[in-house]
Parts: C-alpha cells; sequence; structure tokens
C-alpha cells in the first residue's frame, strides 16, 4: 500500500528533508482549499477559527509542532525552527487568524517541551494532539516584555527585575500555588482549555523564586476569561483578557517548578517573534498574489509600466523580508545544534520582526493604493489584510523598541559586539 506523505513524515529521522517537504504541500493545499475560502469569516465574526482547529485534528496534523519523542511531527521551532517557520506561513496565507492562534498553540507545545518535567511533557503534549487548544498568558498591564537574560549573575538580576514589574503572582501553599494577576491580550483564550501561565512564584514567606508556568484548566474557580477582544484587526484570534483570582494549581501541573527561571536561559526564550513574523509574511503573501492577479487579470493593467514599476518594488521588499525571516529560522537551527549564541538569534530575532513589519505594511498599504476604490470593499480581501497586518505593527514589542534592541547590542562594548557584528546583526 503506498504510503502517504504524513506517515513518510513521521517514519523518517530527517527534519525537513523531501518527505516533510511533500507533507507542507499536502499541508499548504487543504489551508488554500478549505481554510481561505471562509478566512474572512472568523474577521466578520469576531470568533475564534475553532473549526480549523477541529479539521487540523482530524486530519491528525496537530502533531506538527510536537517533537518525534512525544509522538509528534517534529516541525515545531524548539526541533526545526525552518520547517516551523514554513508551515505557519503557508497557513497564515490561507487564514491569518488560523495562523496566528496556530502558531501561539505550538509555541506553547514548545515551551512545556523545553521547560517541563517528562511527565509533564508527555501528558500535556498528549492533551494538545488530541485537540485540546492552549494559549499562554504572559503580557501584563506593567511588563509587556519577558526580557531574556543568561549566566547565574544575570539571571539573578533579571528575577529580581521581572519580579518588580510582573504583577502575576503563584504563592506556594501544600500541595500546590495559588496564582492571581491580570494577563491582556491573551490569543486563543477565548477557546482554550488549557492556559500556560508566566507568573513569579512566591514562597509562604513572600520572598521570590523565579518565573514559574502554572498550567490552568478552563473553568477552575477564580479564572475569569473577560470578552474583552473587540479590535481593528487579527479579529478571530480570541485574545481575550485573564483575570486570575487565587486559582489553585497543583504542583503537577506548573511547569518549570523544577527549575524557575529556566525560561531565561532556555533557546526558546526571544524565538517567538521569530514564529510570529511567519505569520504576517504570510498574510503578505497573500495579499501580493491577489494584488498581482487583480492587475493583471481584473483591470487588464499588466502592460503598464508604473504598475510593473511598483509592483516590482513590492516583490523586492517581499523577498528581501523573506530571506531574512529564514536566516532567523535557520540561526535558531544552529543555537540548537549549539552552533550558534541564543543572545544573537534573539536580535535577529528583532531585526527580522522590524524587516517583516516594515515590509508588510508596505505592500498591504500600497496593495489597497493600487487596486483603487474596489481594495476597500468588504467583497475584496484587501482591506481585512490591511487591518491584520496593522494591528500586528503595534504589537509589543513595536518597530522603535526593536530598534533600539539591535542598536544598544550593536554599540555594545568589546567581545560582545564582535560576536553579533560577525553573525550580521
Amino acid at each position: 500500500m503506498r504510503q502517504s506523505a504524513l506517515e513518510a513524515a513521521t517514519a523518517t529521522q530527517h527534519h525537513f528533508d523531501a518527505y516533510g517537504k511533500k507533507f507542507l504541500q499536502e499541508f499548504s493545499s487543504l489551508a488554500k482549499a478549505e481554510f481561505a475560502p471562509i478566512a474572512a469569516r472568523w474577521d466578520r465574526e469576531n470568533r475564534f477559527p475553532a473549526e480549523n482547529f477541529r479539521r487540523l485534528q482530524e486530519k491528525n496534523w496537530l502533531r506538527v509542532p510536537v517533537s518525534r519523542r512525544h509522538g509528534g511531527l517534529g516541525y515545531g521551532l524548539h526541533e526545526n525552527p525552518v520547517a516551523w517557520v514554513s508551515f505557519v506561513r503557508a497557513l497564515s496565507k490561507a487564514c491569518g487568524n488560523t495562523g496566528q492562534t496556530f502558531q501561539i498553540w505550538g509555541h506553547c507545545m514548545s515551551m512545556v517541551e523545553e521547560l517541563s518535567t517528562p511527565e509533564q511533557g508527555a501528558r500535556f503534549t498528549k492533551e494538545a494532539m488530541a485537540g485540546a487548544i492552549w494559549c499562554s498568558g504572559g503580557s501584563e498591564p506593567a511588563n509587556y516584555t519577558q526580557k531574556r537574560q543568561t549566566g547565574g549573575a544575570k539571571v539573578r538580576a533579571t528575577a529580581e527585575t521581572t519580579a518588580k514589574a510582573r504583577t502575576t503572582f503563584a504563592r506556594q501553599v501544600e500541595g500546590g500555588v495559588l496564582v492571581s494577576g491580570r494577563k491582556l491580550f491573551t490569543s486563543n483564550s477565548s477557546a482554550s482549555d488549557r492556559f500556560f501561565i508566566f507568573a513569579e512564584m512566591l514562597a509562604p514567606d513572600g520572598t521570590p523564586l523565579g518565573l514559574v508556568h502554572p498550567v490552568i484548566e478552563r473553568g477552575a474557580k477564580g479564572l475569569t476569561v473577560l470578552d474583552s477582544w473587540d479590535a481593528m484587526g487579527m479579529r478571530g484570534t480570541g485574545s481575550d483578557d485573564l483575570v486570575i483570582e487565587d486559582v489553585f494549581v497543583r504542583n503537577e501541573d506548573v511547569v518549570g517548578l523544577h527549575q524557575p527561571n529556566a525560561y531565561f536561559t532556555s533557546v526558546l526564550a526571544g524565538s517567538f517573534l521569530v514564529g510570529r513574523a511567519a505569520v504576517y509574511m504570510g498574510i503578505a503573501d497573500a495579499a501580493f498574489e491577489y494584488l498581482v492577479a487583480y492587475i493583471r487579470d481584473k483591470v487588464q493593467a499588466g502592460d503598464d509600466l508604473v504598475m510593473q514599476f511598483r509592483i516590482g518594488q513590492l516583490e523586492t521588499k517581499r523577498q528581501n523580508a523573506s530571506a531574512i525571516l529564514f536566516r532567523a529560522a535557520h540561526l535558531w537551527e544552529q543555537a540548537l545544534d549549539g552552533e550558534a549564541e541564543p543572545d544573537d538569534c534573539a536580535s535577529f530575532a528583532a531585526l527580522t520582526h522590524c524587516a517583516v513589519i516594515e515590509a508588510s505594511l508596505a505592500i498591504t498599504s500600497e496593495a489597497l493604493e493600487l487596486a483603487g476604490g474596489r481594495g476597500m470593499l468588504r467583497s475584496s480581501p484587501l482591506e481585512r489584510f490591511y487591518r491584520d497586518v496593522r494591528a500586528y505593527s503595534v504589537s509589543p514589542p513595536t518597530i522603535n523598541a526593536s530598534m533600539v534592541n539591535i542598536g544598544s547590542r550593536l554599540l555594545a562594548p568589546g567581545a560582545l559586539r564582535e560576536t553579533l557584528v560577525e553573525e550580521g546583526v
């Protein structure tokens, strides 16, 4: 009997060989055929694309970001960054909301596998592959980003800094922790079954012990998912706020309890920007392809020199951003193999974030202009592409913050600066 690409991808030990690429084609084809035609629905209804996740579950494709050791396909950011970027980009090209929610869910799996105990990793990934939706609660009113540091003294300094800024705490009690705090812009939260929370663990006497990640089940006493997400763009991401009031989480469900602050020293820290950039690169791809077909076929202006020039400009920006995105993914792959420094990868991720924002904004904005008045109609996807990308451009970290990140590292003294320049950051 003929072996399917999915079965072959599971059987092979190679990361992203011919079998994996063939499976990516199958994955992309399904997204184009089934998800793209209904992509506007989630935007109009301001609703999480749960039906698309159920379809991925039916195909057994929720295994994509889970490692092979837990029965997955091993195409997640923590195991194969180049493959992960490819899958997220293809899915986002068909439906930006599905791509964003899928990459959030996949990033949660990466954090679970890298930061949890073996028992936790096996249990949580099994639930996720069976269809459980996950979200990550990190953003807070006083702390929009999680700064990464390495080394003992720096990790201690980071713990002290974030303990002051973070307002979500996990206080140790008998058998577990009591979690309290508030989280903002928590993508997937409207539909999530599991909430992966960033919290500062406190000893019974109030002493800060470091960053941990309580996993809260939907319906837990003290957890409220506010119906707060009614945004300009990315309306289908279900990014509601969380209010957490003395939610009890047993020790078995606290990721990182055995090693607080592990997130700061993991290769994953900072990598989230790469996965998110893949989402908006995919949306830019969709906008660009729609624009080219519209000008060529609908208005039949393919021989207009001005149109040719402007399309050429946009394609150059798109390809430049794409090259930077895959360079970032490759750097993370090298870091996983111990061939690159995670700090350098994180800095390049900030650069990638800026490059993709600028390219996707240029493409979607100029697509509206070149398409004329019809591009603003709801019957055209261009106005939705523009709104989704514009929402990305104001999500933290902003371009300004990312540029400061890049510049501060380039201006760092001595060996650190030499390392960054060598890596092309």
